[in-house]
């Protein structure tokens, strides 16, 4: 008897066992059912439809309960799952759609109920996206934005992430945003953009951001925010070979709760702003790190990896950088500066973003002890501040500012005005004066060393000025490309001292092709260097500057190869040529047009100068 009930009772476990085993298995592999659709309801006076829980049907379902009206302005989306199929239902006639938000939704197989990256795409292919305004997004599993992503949303204005599992931007993910017209006629001009506004919350997959990835929408971004607690590391590559991009009408940038302690330099060069509108930078409760200290005097906060935001920020009274760093013992230490001037708090251990456990990224051993005064504030003036990343006293920043323009301005003479008039100089006016000498040389020899020389005088004192200015060598384009310029600048004088044979010497021709190689060669780097330093950041100067410099570079250019082929066909019509075709003689025609065109180049460089001095400096 025992024997057959306890037989009786195994059967039973075993089959209730088994029965438990086949629901949870079929649970596993239903995990994106054919379900009853969302229920969705409309608020008709602000357009919102909310749909709520369910499957998303199929174009053939007549669900009452699922019905989404044409004249939605509004969409809310939430705990929907989404199978992957072809007849799923489309939302092509909410013509009046602006906003659409979607949250702890999921696409899925519907043969294996595997969980896939959201198939957005699919969801808005049949809807005008070009007339909507909005796209938020929260615990969404995307994996990567790709270029198709924002395909249509030629409208966009804003977009927020939150929470979202994001593992890449690719490199043209926003370029669908930036379908308008160009923003302007010249070279390399972008086009417009509506969109302004992108939030990346608690994206805990990203780990990095390559910042040119927002080329496309830097003309028209206005906020960008980053939280992510893994996110290590923003780069930049510039693609754009005028210059790079720049958020001219940024206003606020947020970067708060990662594993960066800075930003690259390049990024902040990037960070213009509009025209005499604030803009605010938070770098707050990041992967920072103080000496212990009660406040900002002596914790010398200004350590290396905040310098470059705080330099940023002390170059106008519009910047405001709100920053914080954490302390070993002694807890959160928190600071705002407003231009030059700042303000500085150490908050308690005892406050809700403090306790006992280290911030995310921090190492072992990080603890928190209570200090003295519950808010400990000081204020006053970075100008008198060390900088640690020099170890020299750091200047004001109207100092800085009048070496940078110093340095540009000076390039601008030497080698917008002394090096182009110099080479017109050499070459085209050697007959104007065929007679007169000078010490010991024709005019002319003696106007083009005199200009070359000066221009070389003016490049090296320029130089120096910089290099006190930036303390030590800065990685972008302009600084290399201006070195190879001086030092090819350097080479022709030296070559003309020592190696230049006499005239009628058998080897004459050998220098002055070289002699005239290198000085083109030099001169057209020397224009690239200076349209690349007028479009930096750091100067804040109209792009009008830049291709002022440009256009001077093109007249002149094209003036020379006219003059060649006015004199050739002097010489080809003559009844008795000179052996040397440029001294041929020279009509009035020519000289007026050399005088025209010294006036040109006098009036471009003025111009340039003019804009440099009057500009803005950014930092």
């Amino acid at each position: 008897m025992f024997s057959t009930s306890r037989r009786m009772f195994l059967t039973s476990l075993i089959v209730v066992q088994a029965a438990i085993s086949l629901r949870v298995c079929n649970a596993e592999e239903t995990v994106c059912p054919e379900g009853p659709p969302p229920q969705c309801t409309m608020d008709e006076p602000n357009g919102r439809t909310t749909c709520l829980d369910g499957t998303w049907p199929t174009d053939a379902s007549n669900d009452p309960a699922f019905q989404i009206p044409s004249t939605t302005q509004y969409l809310f989306l939430r705990n929907i799952k989404f199978p992957i199929r072809e007849n799923s239902y489309r939302l092509s006639h909410l013509i009046h759609l602006t906003d659409l938000v979607i949250q702890y939704s999921e696409s899925c197989e519907v043969t294996t109920g595997a969980t896939v990256p959201f198939f957005f795409q699919d969801l808005v292919a049949s809807l005008d996206r070009s007339t909507m305004r909005t796209l938020f997004f929260t615990h969404i599993h995307f994996e990567t934005i790709d270029d198709d992503f924002f395909a249509g949303f030629s409208g966009l204005e804003s977009v927020e992430f939150d929470n979202c599992r994001i593992k890449e931007f690719t490199r043209r993910s926003f370029s669908p945003l930036a379908m308008g017209a160009p923003v302007s006629s010249l070279p390399g001009a972008r086009n417009t953009s509506s969109f302004k506004q992108l939030r990346v919350v608690h994206a805990a997959e990203l780990t990095e951001f390559a910042w040119e990835v927002l080329y496309p929408v830097a003309e028209s971004l206005e906020v960008i925010s980053f939280h992510g607690e893994n996110l290590a590391q923003i780069t930049y590559t510039p693609i754009d070979s005028f210059g790079g991009m720049f958020f001219n009408r940024l206003t606020q940038l947020e970067i708060r709760e990662t594993h960066l302690t800075t930003l690259p330099v390049s990024v902040l060069n990037t960070f213009t702003g509009a025209a005499n509108a604030p803009v605010e930078l938070t770098f707050k409760f990041n992967k920072n790190v103080c000496p212990d200290c009660i406040n900002c005097l002596s914790c010398e906060v200004l350590m290396p990896g905040l310098w470059p935001l705080v330099n940023w920020a002390s170059v106008s009274e519009l910047r405001t950088l709100h920053g914080s760093c954490f302390r070993a013992t002694q807890g959160l230490l928190t600071f705002d500066i407003v231009g030059n001037s700042w303000d500085c708090k150490g908050t308690p251990t005892t406050s809700p973003l403090e306790n006992s456990t280290p911030p995310v990224g921090f190492s072992e051993g990080f603890s928190a002890s209570p200090i003295t005064a519950d808010y400990v504030t000081t204020s006053g003036n970075w100008n008198s501040t060390a900088d640690p990343t020099t170890d020299r006293p750091s200047d004001s920043p109207a100092t800085s500012n009048g070496r940078k323009k110093a340095h540009a301005i000076l390039m601008v003479i030497a080698w917008n005005f002394l090096v182009t008039i110099g080479i017109l100089t050499a070459r085209q006016t050697k007959n104007i004066y065929s007679n007169k000498i000078l010490l010991n040389g024709p005019v002319w020899f003696f106007a083009h060393r005199t200009l070359m020389s000066l221009a070389v005088i003016l490049t090296l004192s320029s130089i120096i000025i910089i290099i006190v200015d930036v303390g030590g060598w800065r990685d972008i384009s302009h600084a290399y490309l201006g070195v190879i310029t001086f030092s090819l600048a350097m080479i022709q004088p030296f070559v003309a001292v020592f190696f230049r044979p006499h005239i009628g010497n058998a080897r004459r021709f050998i220098f002055n092709y070289f002699h005239w190689t290198l000085g083109r060669l030099t001169y057209l780097l020397s224009v690239v260097t200076m349209f690349l330093g007028a479009r930096l950041p750091v100067l804040g100067v109209h792009e009008a500057a830049a291709y002022l410099i440009l256009t001077c570079f093109i007249v002149n250019i094209l003036l020379q190869i006219g003059l060649e082929v006015h004199r050739n066909r002097q010489i080809f019509n003559a009844r008795d040529p000179p052996l040397r075709p440029n001294e041929f003689p020279i009509d009035f025609a020519q000289k007026i047009l050399l005088i025209v065109d010294a006036i040109f180049i006098t009036a471009i460089t003025i111009s340039v100068i003019v804009l440099i001095a009057v500009a803005p400096l950014h930092n």
